[in-house]
């Protein structure tokens, strides 16, 4: 029978046992390789079509009982949870708990090639926010993550049996702070990636909460009133400047394109008139803060400059470490792997 394919549904025990014990399988120009190689490769798609060669004489009985052409609408290589409409969680690898939130506009996908490593050593719960990417909007009312962090909260205690670690990029490193210091004891550790305790004094240092909100609600009126073609071109200019591979910038382009706006305009407004400095000592978890400055520097923009906000920003914090990338733009995982992921192992371990 070599040489035939089938298109099976993974689902079906059967198949897993086959894939085993019995099938070797190969995956387009993939080479031939086990199950739990196809297993991560295909790990973040939506829609899964697995074909499979049978290698070995005497299987075809076994496989009489599955071959059905499925597709399979969800992810079926992880623990997919809805867990609640604030947010969308995916579960991967066993260990530590370690909740993975994604920035502005992004899915949970942001943080692929983290995991792909991470989930070795940890349970790596993935969140992707309501309104954000493909998800869809919810009734935040006037207070759009204050919502999400009652919900993050209630899923630290209710789903999780030990304190979790929080790994948060730009809003997600933003939301992260923020839970840290409304529940002291609730997380083991935290991790910032790029984000400021208070955006606006990052832009100009004499802001305070009341002289931003004039500003916040200038930006947010912006982003809900261009229209689309103008606001696609706008995104895409933004992310360039925040993104340095061509091809992730159109994905992040793609996820700001799916996303909620009036759900992403009120995120951006309460990132930009909330304060997280004048709390900042109530965080007394241990804090990690990965900055990034490669993208201004054609700017007149230094790494000590940028070194300089971070440390003023968050010198209340009793217990904090501040990185800065080399050659990283914003999206600091994406463009600096190899030294983003050896950071965060070592602060872990």
């Amino acid at each position: 029978m070599e040489g035939f394919f089938f298109i099976v549904n993974f689902f079906d025990s059967s198949v897993r046992n086959l894939l085993d014990n019995d099938l070797m399988i190969t995956t387009g120009n993939l080479p031939i390789v086990r199950r739990r190689l196809v297993q991560n490769f295909f790990r973040n798609k939506k829609w899964i079509l697995i074909i499979f060669q049978i290698n070995k004489i005497g299987t075809m009985k076994n496989l009489i009982s599955i071959l059905l052409i499925t597709f399979i609408g969800l992810n079926v290589f992880s623990q997919k949870k809805a867990v609640t409409e604030a947010f969308d969680v995916e579960v991967i690898g066993e260990g530590k708990p370690l909740i993975l939130i994604p920035g502005l506009s992004c899915s949970g996908e942001v943080w692929n090639e983290s995991v792909e490593d991470l989930q070795r050593e940890y349970e790596c719960h993935i969140l992707t926010l309501a309104g954000f990417a493909d998800q869809a909007p919810f009734d935040y009312k006037d207070a759009y993550l204050p919502k999400i962090e009652k919900e993050v909260v209630n899923y630290i205690k209710t789903k999780l049996e030990e304190k979790p670690i929080l790994m948060g990029h730009s809003l997600g490193g933003f939301l992260s702070l923020s839970i840290a210091q409304n529940n002291d004891g609730l997380v083991e550790k935290i991790i910032i990636v790029d984000s400021f305790p208070f955006y606006s004094a990052a832009m100009m240092p004499s802001a305070n909460e009341e002289s931003a909100k004039p500003q916040a609600e200038m930006m947010k009126n912006m982003m809900l009133n261009t229209p689309e073609d103008a606001f696609e071109g706008q995104q895409k200019m933004t992310l360039a400047a925040m993104i340095t591979d061509e091809d992730k910038i159109e994905t992040a382009l793609a996820w700001s394109l799916q996303a909620d706006r009036k759900t992403v305009a009120q995120a951006m407004y309460e990132i930009m008139s909330t304060d997280l400095r004048k709390k900042m000592a109530l965080a007394k978890c241990p804090i990690l803060v990965m900055g990034s400055w490669a993208a201004g520097k054609d700017y007149g923009i230094t790494k000590e400059m940028t070194a300089d906000i971070y440390k003023t920003q968050f010198k209340e914090a009793a217990n904090c470490e501040i990185l800065m990338a080399e050659t990283a733009k914003h999206f600091i995982m994406w463009d600096e792997p190899v030294w983003f992921l050896e950071n965060v192992k070592q602060f872990l371990n």
